[in-house]
């Protein structure tokens, strides 16, 4: 098996070959062989894979390279066959050509959410509460520290995937971030999600969302019960422009178009112990990170957010640089100057990238040489937001969750309508 890897813990699913496990309030997925398949590009034609392996993809060296091609974990597929590998590794790419690599997934564990997902009735799918179902919708309450589709290094441990295991084939109809918890509407056909999409953009979807924010915030003294913006001298309006610093991509491309944003504020109730505040927040817009950038510039930062909060971030220089700059394209700076703020993000990323590769490692898999690190911190994986209701304005959907044990303080009754 696999050293550092070996389950100690009960096996609690199996899927496609996949082995699902629980260990110390983690969702964790056995270690397995992964095949993905596509068609050669146009560039890559009349070009050795090697060559484009080393070329392209920098992750390994060539030498690392041709020896995965030897192994069979690069192949190309030419009139629905499998080349051997000394053919591929001699062989100039066509046009038909399909890559197929097979690799030794190590999926990262996500935060448990059920101590029996194999249980399922009306009311809870997989351990997950379902909101509402008929024949074209499936809306559940999301959990937090989990992805919803396949992203990145997440395949089985996504909800689409977990859902699929339980029978339910569905389409994510709109964005909850991994670590936002709440109402999520799920689709059971494409064109259902193109309809629901639709009304997003158009603007005919209204959410609310609660957070939990440092601080007392405006108009928030003396709150007991209340419906959420039933007063309208309670609310705070939000307006300003929204954009993202995507370091992936080379300057400027990295600066993302800065577009309106406006978020509607409503205080529900202030913890004095804490010196918190829950907070319903309404987004007109739907731009990335909306809610969590704007609480931040407004000084009323989510409690745990692990990067608009500066008391919490590791990027202490991206954050300030986008909490006090609205619109980068403004004409304020000039292209050289912006060009140094990225340089200088740049820096904090790899000296963040730096310190997270010299934590102690746990070995190495016997299996694929791949280094394993240490779990992630239960607390990195839940942000205080949660996507409380949703509501179209004609009035045919209207879907909400129950609230997050986060807004409860000892126990206490929240009360709403």
């Amino acid at each position: 098996m696999y050293n550092a890897m070996t389950i100690k813990e009960p096996i609690v699913a199996q899927h496609m070959g996949v082995e699902v496990y629980f260990a110390h309030g983690l969702r964790k997925i056995q270690p397995y062989y992964h095949s993905r398949t596509s068609f050669a590009k146009g560039r890559w034609l009349k070009r050795r894979l090697l060559d484009v392996l080393a070329d392209e993809f920098k992750s390994h060296s060539r030498e690392e390279y041709a020896k995965g091609i030897e192994r069979g974990e690069f192949q190309i597929i030419r009139d629905d066959c499998a080349l051997s590998s000394a053919h591929t590794l001699v062989t100039e790419i066509q046009n038909k050509d399909v890559i197929r690599t097979t690799f030794h997934k190590h999926e990262p564990p996500v935060r448990q959410w059920s101590s029996d997902e194999r249980s399922q009735s009306e009311k809870t799918i997989g351990g997950i509460q379902i909101v509402h179902e008929c024949n074209d919708l499936l809306v559940i309450n999301k959990p937090s520290g989990v992805p919803i589709h396949p992203t990145g290094q997440y395949y089985q441990n996504t909800l689409v995937e977990v859902l699929k295991m339980h029978g339910k084939h569905v389409f994510p109809s709109h964005r909850l971030d991994k670590i936002t918890s709440g109402v999520l509407i799920l689709t059971k056909n494409p064109h259902m999600a193109n309809k629901i999409q639709q009304q997003i953009r158009q603007r005919n979807m209204q959410k609310i969302y609660l957070a939990k924010v440092e601080g007392c915030f405006p108009k928030a003294e003396a709150l007991r019960s209340f419906k959420a913006f039933e007063d309208p001298a309670k609310i705070t309006i939000e307006n300003s422009a929204i954009y993202t610093v995507e370091l992936k991509k080379q300057f400027p491309a990295a600066f993302s178009v800065a577009r309106e944003a406006i978020t509607k504020f409503y205080p529900l109730k202030y913890y004095p112990a804490s010196n918190e505040t829950l907070v319903a927040c309404q987004p007109v817009t739907g731009r990335t990170h909306q809610i969590r950038i704007h609480l931040a510039r407004m000084g009323f930062p989510i409690s745990n957010d692990p990067f608009y909060n500066a008391k919490k971030t590791k990027y202490p220089k991206r954050l300030r640089f986008i909490l006090d700059t609205h619109n980068w394209s403004d004409g304020k700076l000039t292209t050289g100057e912006l060009e140094s703020h990225f340089h200088d993000f740049d820096r904090e990323s790899r000296l963040v990238q730096r310190a997270v590769d010299s934590v102690d490692a746990n070995g190495n898999c016997f299996e694929c040489g791949t280094t394993l690190f240490p779990d992630p911190d239960l607390k990195d994986l839940e942000l205080c937001l949660h996507a409380w209701k949703y509501s179209d304005s004609e009035g045919h959907l209207s879907f909400e969750s129950d609230m997050p044990g986060w807004v409860l303080e000892k126990q206490e009754v929240f009360e709403d309508s």
